[in-house]
């Protein structure tokens, strides 16, 4: 699950506008519908890690992960959505035809959906490596880690396979100094196990998010400037409903890019409220005013 943040606030300054950066988890809203109401949901994994001759012993962390990331979606389902979800642990065998398998399999369960994991794989990309010059004039090369988990999902309702996806979620890790800018060994994986599972999770959050009102950690800024400059002071001192009302003085304001400005403020008021319905007028009333890149980003985050 996403940790609740505690929101923060930082002070931006550009020639134009002074920005604030705050944090907060929202609610989303699925990207896809799903045509026929699920009675019930069996999850199961038809990606043979075994048979995959990973390096360093990922077998078993990769089958563990599997399975965990299964019962989290399960879980999420029953919970939050309120339908039966059934776990397979372990590899499904397919023989021959893999959708042919998966409807038998259905039918076997009295199962109305199927979420099958049809390939895994969690692993440490270099970035970038940074080379710079000590006083003596040698080089000193530092590489940049993210963590990224790649997975395949297959969506399955009774009678046809609904939706192929394939998530890839990444962050930041960590940096090392590296001998060389193309002979290096990153992180260890199945070492770092907490940050693999982590990263998994996140993935199946994302997953889940597509079919399901689910929840996202939002980075947003807001405009703080000039006349909304009251709206840094507020939210400095933690009063978001004051940052609100300061933001709606000016959403019908004469300057246009002020005013579009404003009515982004507000959208994030109201997501940070788990109001989407109010966000969403907002900020479609932003964009009719401006173009503004910031609410764009966020219209695409509703899945607009």
């Amino acid at each position: 699950m996403f940790r609740r943040m505690i929101p923060y606030a930082l002070l931006l300054t550009s020639c134009t506008f002074s920005r604030l950066a705050i944090s907060y988890t929202a609610l989303t809203i699925p990207l896809y519908k799903l045509d026929k109401a699920p009675q019930k949901f069996l999850l199961l994994s038809t990606y043979n890690i075994t048979a995959q001759e990973y390096r360093n012993n990922k077998e078993e962390l990769f089958i563990s992960l599997t399975d965990e990331l299964m019962d989290q979606l399960s879980k999420k389902i029953h919970e939050k959505a309120g339908i039966p979800a059934q776990v397979v642990h372990g590899y499904t065998r397919s023989a021959g035809n893999t959708d042919s398998t998966m409807h038998a399999l259905m039918v076997q369960n009295q199962a109305s959906h199927a979420i099958m994991i049809d390939s895994f794989s969690v692993y440490f990309d270099q970035t970038n490596v940074e080379v710079t010059k000590n006083y003596d004039g040698s080089k000193r090369r530092v590489a940049y880690y993210d963590i990224v988990s790649d997975i395949g999902y297959r969506l399955y309702s009774t009678d046809s396979l609904v939706r192929k996806m394939h998530i890839r979620r990444k962050r930041f890790h960590s940096t090392r100094e590296v001998s060389s800018v193309l002979f290096n060994i990153g992180p260890n994986v199945v070492v770092q196990d907490d940050y693999a599972k982590d990263i998994t999770m996140e993935n199946g959050q994302h997953y889940f998010n597509c079919y399901f009102p689910g929840e996202a950690v939002r980075n947003r800024t807001l405009f703080a400037g000039k006349e909304l400059g009251n709206v840094n002071q507020a939210v400095t001192r933690g009063d978001y409903e004051t940052a609100l009302s300061e933001s709606l003085r000016f959403v019908n304001d004469s300057n246009k890019e002020k005013a579009a400005q404003a009515c982004y403020n507000c959208a994030v008021f109201f997501e940070r409220k788990h109001q989407t319905a109010g966000a969403l007028l907002y900020l479609r009333q932003s964009l009719s005013l401006f173009n503004l890149p910031e609410a764009k980003k966020m219209l695409a985050d509703f899945g607009e």
